[in-house]
């Protein structure tokens, strides 16, 4: 396999948004989207949707310093001010909308994100049309990359520490949806987090044509696997995430592309709900 430098742009997510339900599966999203602002140098805002009357007050919203003085970035009882000699800004907003989808789509149109942290719920067939599903059509109605952490795991940030335990990303590919956009990224985010000694395995079902033109970024630590699969891609990406028990899946997706894509979810969305780690989805 041939490895070479990448002249890619650098990954740009300066305004994060993460939608919070004030749940516990909310609160571990959050710490990523913690993690992820201090680290990029960016703009975090917290929003909750009200369906009823809307509170003015942001009593009941997560607290976002206390974590940071947790993770020793900031002494214990700092002032509000303190934040930002992180260089990091955090804000705080409220939504009136009897849906959930419906509030967080009419605040990003007005309020453009780079990225949107959210947590998930891994309902599947029948249970999925019971439950209602917020972070799948948010991410569908507003094409912006998307990290989404399921609920019952705590990814790639430790919660009492803020210590990043971000080794193994998978990096599932093919011909369709820019691979080199997935590898560039992976690469981008895990740097920028402070990351070291990880290892890219890059997959792909079928034909290899996709493998043959990634250009493998150089990083000192870093380790690549690349591997061509057989069978059905939802189930060899998640049969591979638990295999080498990653702690990251990239992903590009091009949405629905039929009525069964519609019925059923795209490829990203039924990765999302089987899989055992975080989800990086990059709209092409």
């Amino acid at each position: 396999m041939t490895t070479t430098h990448t002249s890619a742009a650098t990954l740009s997510f300066q305004r994060i948004l993460h939608p919070s339900d004030f749940s516990e599966d909310s609160h571990t999203a959050l710490l990523h989207a913690v993690k992820l602002a201090v680290a990029l140098q960016g703009e975090l805002t917290v929003m909750h949707v009200d369906p009823g009357v809307a509170r003015k007050d942001f009593e009941d919203f997560p607290k976002v310093r206390p974590i940071l003085e947790q993770w020793g970035l900031l002494p214990p009882g700092s002032a509000r001010e303190r934040v930002q000699d992180l260089g990091i800004a955090i804000r705080k907003s409220r939504a009136l909308a009897n849906n959930p989808t419906e509030g967080i789509l009419q605040y990003m149109s007005a309020h453009p994100a780079d990225l949107l942290v959210m947590a998930t719920h891994q309902y599947d067939g029948l249970a999925r049309w019971r439950h209602q599903s917020v972070a799948e059509p948010v991410a569908r109605g507003t094409h912006s990359p998307a990290l989404f952490v399921p609920s019952h795991v705590e990814g790639f940030i430790a919660r009492d520490s803020g210590r990043l335990k971000l080794r193994r990303i998978l990096i599932p590919v093919n011909a369709d949806t820019h691979p080199q956009r997935a590898v560039d990224s992976a690469v981008q985010l895990a740097t920028a987090l402070g990351g070291d000694n990880q290892t890219g395995i890059v997959m792909h079902v079928g034909d290899d044509s996709a493998l043959s033109r990634i250009r493998f970024p150089h990083r000192d630590g870093w380790l690549w696997h690349s591997m061509t699969c057989r069978g059905n891609l939802v189930d060899v990406i998640l049969a591979m995430g638990a295999d080498f028990d990653v702690d990251l899946i990239v992903m590009t997706t091009a949405g629905h592309d039929s009525l069964l894509d519609l019925m059923r979810g795209s490829i990203t969305e039924r990765v999302v709900r089987g899989a055992r780690c975080p989800v990086l989805a990059l709209p092409t």
